[in-house]
């Protein structure tokens, strides 16, 4: 397109996606978005093969996982378009979930100047009446997105569009929201050829990260803890090496975001972290919300605890209340990186250290590997049992589940049995669900396998959250886009974190006297596989121990036959 080539604003946004490498619009439809449908039609007419593809969502929650599934796989931000307020309130606990991730999607979300007093600008008579909602999408959003804006005029959407996709993209990542009025996209603008302005990662001076080197290598018994640190392979293996150069453990979060460490590898810490934090004298926090829990612990007064992340302290948390001595801020891979190399260096100059090194690998393998034995006796005990145990289901899957399948969890009740008998299987890939509200899981499965159509997707979800996802749509989509995954339920009928703080709190009180928990079974409980036959997709459903292995094997075969497969395991409460 030339400079200053006088286009409406459907036509600017195409060519923005274009210029920012857009791969996707994932839309949840609306009619005011005529002009930007219009240019996509006249686009695909005359040939033009960069234009993004755009994905028909069903539903707001499911556009926005999608976009936040495939930049999981990808490391690619995608376009989001929610209809105005209402959809931008309809998709707000995924929007949230992203924010809590640090995820960034562009969101793009229409609103109206005008209400019908001009003709020729008349976006429709549901928004007087249904649709406008006053400060808009912008107001609405402000609790739940790093930074939204509404464009004020013709000439500003260029360059606000512009803006959100930096912010996005720039630490601490995040979701980012553009209000966009129809009179806008209906108005003609100047267009001008932007740059693409991209990121650059932020790194810890370097005379920080020396000193934080030193103080690891000096420590005695040093702690690395994960949860969102590692964000693809090469984050993997950064912190891999700097785990290994100081002979740490590396412990991750209950329900960590990504795969940050090898569970197969020795130095792979096994149990709730909180076992060993008292007899540590220095923690490397590298990207995590919530380290160890309850927050208030009593360390070793010479104990050293340093947070790498994003946004440190967490400025728009309501809470931040773990012992922290000291913070290093930027892009979290970029950080390890040189805090390896630094770390490095440093050893060089105590060569004295590689003993110590080497004990306390030898020390935290051999802690490890009781750990992961006594689980093992454990499975052995349940793997006859009916109604199916949770651990018997993970350790099965980890045996038969194809090697390189991508798995996406949606597990609250039985997340610590995936972690301990799941990725016994080193191949697999591991990618969180949803980020305390439910209903993003299979969302999220779709976007990784928008992303990686080759490979087999898993999806694991309660069956709680199986009812908080936006099923009819997520399935839809599937069938329509030939997106097909493997959605295994971990069916223990109810929601039993819903007795959780009962049984804390009350163990002699009136509901375990009666067996009233007051809404932690689901009854009677429904044939979840059957709606897989409504979208052309297999379901079965597994009650015995013996036949997990054969219908997992169906429901991978509908899988590579095109189909999406739906395998409902019923599992002991």
């Amino acid at each position: 397109m030339e400079k200053s080539t006088p286009v409406n604003g459907g036509e600017a946004l195409l060519e923005l996606f274009n210029i920012q490498g857009i791969d996707f619009i994932f839309c949840s439809p609306l009619s005011v978005w005529a002009p930007l449908w219009e240019a996509l039609a006249k686009q695909k007419e005359i040939g033009k093969t960069e234009s993004p593809r755009y994905i028909n969502c069903r539903h707001e929650i499911l556009a926005v996982g999608l976009a936040s599934g495939y930049y999981k796989a990808t490391g690619r931000p995608q376009v989001v378009l929610l209809p105005t307020g209402v959809g931008v309130l309809n998709g707000s606990m995924a929007i949230r979930g992203a924010y809590q991730e640090r995820v960034p999607i562009i969101i793009l979300a229409p609103n109206s100047i005008g209400f019908g007093e001009i003709p020729n600008l008349d976006p429709g008579a549901e928004w007087p009446s249904l649709l406008g909602d006053l400060g808009g999408p912008v107001r609405i959003s402000e609790s739940f997105v790093k930074w939204s804006k509404e464009v004020k005029n013709p000439r500003d959407l260029i360059s606000d569009f512009c803006r959100a996709c930096y912010f996005s993209e720039m630490v601490p990542r995040g979701p980012t929201l553009l209000s966009i009025p129809f009179d806008i996209l209906m108005n003609t603008i100047p267009f001008t050829l932007p740059s693409k302005l991209k990121p650059h990662p932020l790194f810890a001076p370097a005379d920080t990260l020396k000193n934080i080197a030193r103080i690891l290598i000096e420590s005695k018994n040093p702690v690395i803890i994960s949860e969102h640190a590692c964000r693809n392979q090469e984050e993997v293996n950064i912190l891999t090496k700097l785990a290994e150069l100081l002979g740490s453990p590396v412990f991750e979060f209950f329900l960590p975001t990504y795969k940050n460490f090898s569970r197969s590898h020795p130095l792979h810490g096994k149990g709730p972290v909180e076992e060993i934090l008292k007899d540590t004298d220095c923690i490397l926090v590298a990207g995590s919300n919530a380290p160890w829990h309850p927050p208030l612990i009593d360390f070793q007064s010479n104990c050293k605890v340093i947070v790498m992340e994003e946004d440190p302290l967490r400025p728009r948390s309501p809470y931040w209340g773990y012992k922290t001595d000291y913070c290093i801020a930027g892009d979290i891979g970029a950080n390890l990186s040189e805090l390896y190399r630094h770390t490095k260096n440093e050893i060089k100059k105590t060569p004295q250290m590689l003993k110590k090194i080497e004990q306390r690998l030898k020390r935290w393998k051999t802690y490890n590997d009781k750990k992961r034995k006594s689980w093992l006796k454990e499975t052995e005990q349940t793997q006859t049992q009916k109604p199916i145990h949770a651990s018997w289901l993970f350790q099965t899957l980890s045996e038969i589940l194809p090697n390189d399948s991508i798995i996406v969890d949606e597990i609250i009740a039985q997340g610590n049995l995936m972690m301990q008998h799941l990725f016994q299987n080193e191949s697999f890939s591991h990618y969180r669900g949803m980020a305390g509200g439910l209903g993003t899981g299979i969302p999220t499965a779709l976007g990784i396998k928008l992303a990686e159509p080759e490979k087999l997707v898993v999806c694991l979800i309660g069956d709680g959250s199986f009812s908080y996802d936006p099923i009819l749509a997520s399935l839809g989509l599937s069938q329509q886009y030939n997106l097909p995954i493997l959605i295994i339920i971990c069916n223990n009928q109810g929601f039993v974190s819903q007795a959780w703080n009962i049984q804390k709190y009350f163990p002699q009180g009136w509901a375990f006297k009666t067996g009233n928990f007051l809404g932690d079974v689901i009854e009677p409980t429904p044939e979840y596989s059957k709606i897989a036959l409504a979208f052309d997709g297999y379901g079965e459903r597994v009650e015995d121990p013996g036949k997990i292995k054969p219908a997992v094997e169906r429901g991978v075969a509908a899988v590579k036959k095109g189909r999406l497969a739906v395998i409902d395991v019923i599992l002991k409460p």
